[in-house]
């Protein structure tokens, strides 16, 4: 008999899964619930290509109508997931439909965080997680308003790059000290602040927004210090992880659904993948890990769909993840941060920035323009072998000569 598996998620890690399921069993019943009426997209060209009105397709569906048929993979969109029953082995949809399976996997992936202050249930008060977001943030971008970014992480900032290529007025409010202090040392956060500068974004830091007043006309956002007025304001302060159908279930949730390296939950027979699944981290297993990433959604899918089919093939992949803004393509690997000792190498404009521990051993990388270096940077990284620091700083070495 055949085995029936239902993805929960028609993002890109719902695709994924779906795809591996395949290419390893010929026969499985592979089923797909989404909420939204699109096709599996990926969501990386949302805040570039898609706002830039380079096309909805640009990157964006990986797959097409007939892949899909071709595959023998179901597709139920516009069909939300309302309950899951492990004990059971079946979901129930909002229509009131019930399916039963031999694996589930939740691929429910994040929604975007909201303002907890007043005025944000103004419609010129957006979010960005979404195609339909994106096309709609996209429409009010091309009247060239006067646009506020609250938040200055990789989302808001993209964001603020494309509106200012499409003319408008930016302002970005960022609660911190710097720029995506989550992921960057301070060197490069002040490089990115640079960069959007440069470009005429005003850069607001240590910003505390209190609350947004509405007009017929206008946006008023009052900070503790002052009144910025704007006809639209973007908010981007990260995302949370879709977890409510696990904790209803009485899944293990912490923050994002707890998995082991082959994306396994708490409860037989169910699976989490893409970035609500809470893993070992692959730097350090003694401690757990959800990334917001490309990779993730790319990769983990693929622990996933083994481990569903008796193949221990866990996730062990170096964490990496990409931003282009302007005419700057940054790229981020393992762990780079600022207790680590810092080498730069550059070469006229491309830029590398190593970071190392005590021992000499790379822990993360901070590519500028310089995407080439990623593979041997990842390598390094992977390996742990350890290096005399002064070593890395000279040019004439090529990275991958450490090899």
């Amino acid at each position: 008999m055949a085995r029936r598996i239902i993805i929960i998620g028609a993002g890109q890690a719902g695709r994924r899964c779906a795809e591996t399921l395949r290419e390893l069993d010929s026969t499985a019943e592979i089923t797909i619930f989404g909420a939204e009426a699109h096709l599996p997209y990926d969501r990386p060209p949302l805040s570039k290509a898609v706002l830039l009105g380079k096309g909805p397709g640009t990157g964006l569906f990986v797959r097409s109508a007939e892949f899909y048929a071709d595959q023998r993979i179901t597709l139920h969109l516009r069909e939300a997931v309302t309950h899951i029953a492990p004990a059971e082995k079946q979901i129930e949809t909002a229509q009131g439909r019930i399916f039963t399976y031999d694996a589930l996997v939740l691929a429910t992936g994040a929604r975007a965080r909201s303002l907890a202050i007043p005025g944000t249930d103004d419609p010129r008060v957006m979010l960005l997680r979404s195609l339909d977001e994106a096309l709609a943030l996209r429409a009010r971008l091309l009247d060239k308003p006067r646009l506020a970014v609250i938040g200055g992480g990789l989302i808001g900032l993209e964001a603020a790059a494309s509106a200012r290529q499409l003319g408008c007025t930016v302002d970005v409010l960022e609660a911190g000290e710097r720029l995506m202090a989550r992921g960057l040392p301070t060197s490069i956060s002040r490089r990115m602040a640079a960069l959007h500068r440069q470009h005429g974004v005003m850069l607001h830091l240590n910003a505390r927004l209190d609350r947004i007043e509405s007009t017929a006309q206008e946006l008023n956002l009052h900070l503790a210090e002052e009144c910025r007025v704007v006809d639209l304001v973007l908010v981007g302060i990260g995302a949370s992880p879709e977890t409510a159908l696990a904790e209803a279930a009485g899944l293990a949730v912490a923050e994002g659904i707890i998995t082991d390296r082959c994306g396994r939950t708490s409860h037989d027979g169910v699976y989490a993948a893409g970035e609500v699944a809470r893993f070992p981290n692959p730097m350090n297993t003694d401690i757990s890990t959800r990334q917001e990433s490309w990779q993730v959604a790319q990769d983990q899918p693929i622990a996933v769909a083994h481990a569903i089919m008796g193949q221990h093939k866990p996730y062990d992949v170096i964490p990496w993840y990409w931003t282009d803004q302007y005419d700057c393509n940054l790229q981020v690997l393992g762990e780079p941060t600022d207790r680590l000792h810092q080498i730069e190498r550059t070469e006229g404009e491309r830029n590398t920035l190593l970071c190392c521990d005590r021992n000499g051993r790379i822990r993360g990388a901070v590519l500028i323009n310089n995407g080439r270096e990623a593979t041997p940077c990842r390598r390094l990284i992977a390996s742990g072998k350890p290096f005399d620091i002064t070593e890395y700083a000279d040019m004439a070495r090529p990275l991958r000569s450490f090899l």
